[in-house]
């Protein structure tokens, strides 16, 4: 039987590091605590030696030396004299367990570089489908550009991944429960059952493989903080109104019993050693920061034909159980809880938290190798403060060689899950003029293949205005029977002459096939209503813009085109790679031009075509030679609007200018703006990897 594609993160992290660790037996055992003590919400860096009083199972311990730090610097140390610095090396681990992309995590990812990290840190970012591990130093501006830019494209791609995946369930179960066209929806409990199924596949948490990953960490020398991410999770089920329609109906109360019982039965809690798990990450001395992410940006109304019908419907909470286990889990190892709307906000709190802490040591009384889980508790001698530390450790033999190692050990390095993926910062900055970097093609390439695939359904306002000089309107015929005072009236003598029309476009793309209609709602400021119009437009036309960039970097287009780099920019706050597109041969079969390529997932951001891969363009040359005058066409689309990873038109523009006895005239301006989107289905194809 095949794998379950695409358990998320948990259930694979063991699978994604190498945790064997060796440790050898010692004449004296230290433990070492990690203690954070807090007046309200203000860390207490004042306190001393004999502040703090430690028990071990209820039997006091004396402390032998008490060090306090901030960052990775030790600020004070009190006890022997001769006593070694303790390690004051940082990894940090950033874990996003999510299954909706939210830009909001770009901010959070941000922050972490330019706020947290500091030069010799480790860092290690683990997606839903992979680790990532920054192997470089990241000691100057270029560099931490970089890795931001190189860790949100992971991040964003392998969640939007599963996010589709993900997706295409929850529209399952709503079809199941009706959640459809009422005159033929039909409740289908079988297969929300099994949808139920697949949800749990997705999401599923592996007690053996959580305990496996804090025994990695555990081997990892100095302090070690874990940000985990998770985002609140819902399902769709019915309502209390639809539950007694069952009961009282003609279904009886059985059948409404099975409806409430599968409706139960999302419940993974009971599946989960929670105990196990805590004991596992506190005895590793890792803080882990549980950062609960209480938003998320769909809209279930958008899933279904008929949002009318939702009403039998509710998209109930369901993420208690996991909420649960990760907020025991910080509790345990003397980690912070926080929930907003905000990752930045909640990345800041737990930064803050993990920058400074005591660290105690005592050799425990009468100690013995017994394999058994000891209780550590921590007090301070002050009153009204609040202490958080690490719940304890297991005593275990350290003269034979342990190996930690959960049920999805076997497969690190075997399966695509298995794999760490080494981060780069350190490469050569492209050169202007010089070849594009093939991960940067090969993004763009991925990106054009979910925008080729993907299934479109959305209207906008599509506002098209369009100047002609009086001398190219008077030979269009265009003024002919026109209302004077529609036109306008520019600069000098020259009278040109204004257009203006608004419709309501649509676009519909499904399995390869498409088709845009227009309804025309307004021309030259007067209500019109003309269904099924065309463009008005006498001089350029323009047809599924939306596509454009397919014609420039999908695969088959990377076979007939050669890339160089154009010059570096930033849009919408992110990294630009600026990318002259040209034919390998002389004849160019598509539109080619300059593209403005977001260097983190290779979105095209803006596109300036070459007037001379334009479809008409012989026209163009013959209406020039007429007039002794050579051709200065500019034209360019810029994709501003963002849904489910894909760019969406903002504007398009046309300029036709001429140059004619030594002066440059501007014949004709076409713009077109987008806005009031509204979508009815954006769905990407996703591809989940296996053995995660």
């Amino acid at each position: 039987m095949g794998k379950r594609p695409g358990r998320i993160l948990i259930a694979l992290l063991a699978a994604t590091w190498g945790f064997a660790q060796i440790q050898h037996k010692v004449s004296i055992v230290n433990i070492s605590v990690p203690v954070r003590v807090f007046d309200g919400e203000k860390f207490v860096d004042s306190l001393k030696l004999e502040d703090f009083e430690v028990t071990e199972d209820g039997k006091f311990q004396p402390v032998e030396a008490v060090y306090l730090i901030r960052g990775s610097e030790v600020r004070r140390q009190e006890g022997p004299a001769k006593a070694p610095a303790p390690a004051t090396s940082r990894t940090f681990v950033l874990l996003f367990q999510m299954a909706e992309y939210l830009p909001d995590i770009d901010k959070a990812i941000d922050l972490f570089f330019e706020s947290v990290y500091l030069p010799g840190d480790a860092v290690d970012v683990v997606t839903p489908q992979k680790t990532y591990r920054l192997r470089d130093r990241i000691d100057s501006r270029d560099k931490v550009r970089r890795a931001k830019s190189e860790v949100q494209s992971r991040v964003r791609k392998d969640v939007l991944v599963l996010s589709g995946a993900y997706r295409s369930i929850i529209e399952d179960m709503l079809a199941d429960l009706g959640a459809g066209d009422p005159e033929t929806a039909e409740v289908n409990l079988n297969g929300y059952r099994l949808d139920l199924e697949r949800l749990e596949a997705l999401r599923t948490i592996d007690s053996e493989s959580m305990s496996a990953f804090a025994a990695e960490l555990k081997g990892r020398p100095g302090a070690k903080h874990v940000f985990l991410f998770y985002q609140r999770e819902k399902v769709p089920q019915f309502n209390n109104r639809k539950l007694n329609e069952y009961l009282n109906g003609e279904h009886g109360s059985e059948e409404a019993m099975k409806v409430m019982e599968l409706m139960s039965t999302y419940n993974r809690e009971a599946r989960i050693d929670r105990e196990a798990i805590q004991r596992a990450f506190s005895d590793a001395s890792v803080d882990v920061h549980f950062l609960y992410v209480t938003r998320n940006r769909r809209d279930p109304q958008m899933d279904v034909e008929n949002p009318a019908v939702l009403i039998d419907v509710q998209m109930a909470e369901q993420s208690s159980p996991i909420y649960r286990v990760f907020k025991e889990i910080a509790t345990a190892t003397g980690g912070t809880s926080e929930a907003s709307a905000n990752p930045a906000a909640l990345l800041r709190k737990a930064a803050a938290a993990s920058e400074q802490y005591y660290l105690l040591y005592y050799q425990p009384q009468g100690y013995q190798a017994d394999g058994k889980f000891h209780k550590i508790t921590v007090k301070v001698k002050r009153s009204g403060l609040r202490v958080s530390h690490r719940e304890g450790y297991f005593a275990v033999d350290t003269a034979t060689p342990v190996k930690a190692e959960g049920k999805a050990g076997a497969k690190a390095g075997g399966e695509a899950g298995g794999e760490i993926e080494d981060i780069d910062v350190t490469g050569a900055v492209p050169a202007k003029g010089g070849p594009v970097p093939e991960d940067i093609l090969k993004a763009a390439a991925d990106y054009c293949r979910q925008l080729a695939d993907a299934s479109l359904d959305f209207v906008s306002r599509e506002e098209v205005r369009e100047r002609l000089s009086g001398a190219v309107a008077t030979q269009a015929s265009i003024l002919k029977d026109t209302d004077p005072s529609d036109r306008d009236v520019t600069v000098g003598n020259i009278r040109d002459f204004v257009r203006e029309w608004a419709y309501d476009y649509q676009l519909v793309r499904r399995e390869g096939w498409a088709a845009e209609t227009r309804v025309l709602l307004e021309e030259n400021g007067k209500a019109r209503r003309e269904e099924n119009a065309s463009l008005r437009t006498s001089r350029f036309e323009h047809k599924f813009v939306v596509l454009g960039p397919v014609g420039l970097f999908s695969n088959e287009a990377q076979w007939i085109h050669e890339y160089r780099i154009a010059g570096e920019a930033n849009m919408e706050g992110e990294p630009v790679l600026v990318i002259d597109v040209r034919p390998i041969g002389k004849e160019a079969s598509s539109l080619f031009g300059k593209a403005w390529v977001r260097e983190r997932d290779g979105a095209v951001m803006k596109v300036e075509w070459e007037p001379v891969s334009m479809g008409n363009y012989a026209a163009v040359e013959e209406f020039a030679k007429a007039r002794r005058a050579q051709p200065r066409i500019r034209f360019s689309s810029e994709y501003g609007f963002e849904k489910n990873g894909l760019r969406f038109p903002s504007t398009y523009e046309v300029i036709e200018a001429y140059r004619m006895s030594g002066r440059t005239v501007t014949l004709s301006r076409t713009n077109v703006e987008y806005k009031d989107y509204k979508f009815f289905e954006v769905k990407v194809r996703t591809e989940v990897r296996k053995g995660g």
